[in-house]
């Protein structure tokens, strides 16, 4: 895949890049003695952590493994999201399970921390680019760089970076209106991650956490009562 419009970070090396929805191997292509890795966890009901670091030196070195970490399928209230890394050199875990605290990223030039989900039914933000994802304490939003979701008894679940949150009138009466992606600008890697939460039923996106009943959205959205979390991603630029 050759390089995307990255208005933040810029083109980096030749502007290829690869991506990882799974876990493999990235063989370092001859020449190549630098390259860049994003990668997020995945969700649980906390949102995943965010990673981004560059790796100058890669003398002697021609593969490296890539894990991505699993989102839970086993409903967003059960248990954590999975750990994405890229070798030894940086790492992000995922989301925990009922309300306990977001992924972090770990040993990146950029770490950031996932939104915290609610003890019943909400799904916490990703991290992302920008900053810490969105979260809940259960009673009110807090903000941060991709949206929480939020019950069916409040107006609306909290926005990403260039994306609203869902909404639905107060007590759930009549039809959600869905979260915007966080990408109208045009496709970046920069903005993966930076969607709107989800609101009474409605799934976040683009990294957004889910609103009550429904799955976190990719990658790493956290997931509430009776749905899925948003698996990780790796994506290397050399």
């Amino acid at each position: 895949m050759s390089g995307a419009n990255n208005p933040i970070t810029g083109v980096f090396g030749s502007g290829q890049v690869q991506i990882f929805a799974n876990s493999g191997t990235f063989t370092v292509p001859v020449g190549v003695a630098k390259l860049r890795v994003r990668l997020w966890g995945g969700g649980g009901n906390a949102g995943g952590g965010f990673a981004l670091k560059t790796i100058y030196d890669l003398t002697g070195v021609t593969s490296i493994a890539v894990t991505v970490g699993a989102g839970n399928s086993a409903g967003g209230l059960n248990t954590a999201g999975g750990t994405s890394s890229f070798g030894s050199y940086v790492s992000a875990t995922g989301g925990g399970s009922i309300a306990n605290s977001g992924g972090s990223g770990s040993g990146g030039d950029i770490n950031y921390t996932g939104g915290a989900g609610n003890t019943t039914n909400v799904g916490g933000g990703a991290a992302n680019l920008f900053g810490n994802g969105g979260g809940t304490n259960g009673s009110y939003f807090l903000p941060g760089a991709s949206g929480t979701g939020i019950n069916s008894s409040t107006s609306g679940a909290s926005p990403g970076i260039l994306g609203q949150g869902g909404g639905s009138t107060v007590n759930g009466i009549g039809a959600p209106i869905p979260p915007t992606s966080g990408q109208e600008s045009g496709f970046s890697i920069d903005f993966i991650g930076t969607g709107g939460g989800g609101c009474a039923g409605t799934p976040g996106i683009n990294g957004g956490g889910a609103g009550s009943g429904s799955s976190g959205s990719f990658p790493g959205g956290g997931g509430s009562n009776g749905g899925y979390s948003g698996p990780g991603l790796v994506i290397v630029e050399y």
